[in-house]
């Protein structure tokens, strides 16, 4: 599995050959982002939804959202388009899966996140506060991407309890930078005060990670 991430929330991941981009904000250097097949929006929210009509055109990408998000693309003339909701699993090619959980961000119509499965398995939180539902990932989980910011979504202390509910192998912290401020560090440390040992692994704007 290779991570590309673009700042924010905004991910590319590779797994089995498909190309996945996720949460793709206004400001996003597009000219930067390669080949993509679908591309997975969290919620509605421009932070995450900006880019999706242009990049779906330029890449010939198939969008994947809640409702929300499905209504806005069809509105924008998106014309692959396909509508998820929480606990469906969408096959892709060559063994890759989505599953969608639903999660905590009161302020979203309809918010996801998105368990990818292909050669490892990754979840990507979108925008989220800690909630039981995680729970049910734990074990599952080889790469979590989790905010930290608490602008509106887990600031570091609340991400530790993501971490402690999920136990992945692997965290990268995201959901600051952009608009927001975080600090990696500071995961850590809460991390330690639960005695967590999970890696936390920050990524550098458009560094390129191969697990």
């Amino acid at each position: 599995m290779k991570i590309i991430w673009y700042g924010h929330a905004c991910f590319w991941v590779e797994t089995n050959g498909v190309r996945l981009l996720i949460d793709p904000y206004p400001e996003v250097d597009d000219d930067r982002i390669g080949e993509v097949d679908y591309i997975l929006i969290t919620h509605e929210h421009v932070d995450h939804y900006g880019k999706v009509e242009l990049l779906s055109r330029l890449r010939d990408a198939t969008v994947i959202g809640p409702k929300p998000v499905y209504m806005t693309a069809i509105s924008d003339g998106v014309t692959k388009v396909r509508e998820i909701e929480d606990g469906q699993t969408i096959e892709l090619e060559n063994g890759v899966k989505v599953t969608a959980f639903y999660m905590e961000h009161p302020s979203s119509q309809y918010p996801l996140g998105y368990l990818i499965e292909g050669d490892k398995a990754l979840f990507h939180t979108g925008d989220t506060y800690s909630t039981p539902v995680l729970q049910r990932l734990r074990g599952r989980v080889d790469v979590l991407l989790v905010p930290i910011s608490g602008r509106s979504t887990a600031n570091e202390r609340e991400a530790a309890q993501i971490v402690e509910d999920v136990r992945p192998r692997l965290v990268i912290p995201m959901h600051y930078g952009v608009y927001g401020t975080g600090s990696p560090e500071k995961l850590r440390d809460e991390l330690q005060k639960k005695r967590i040992w999970t890696l936390v692994r920050p990524l550098e704007l458009y560094e390129e990670f191969t697990l």
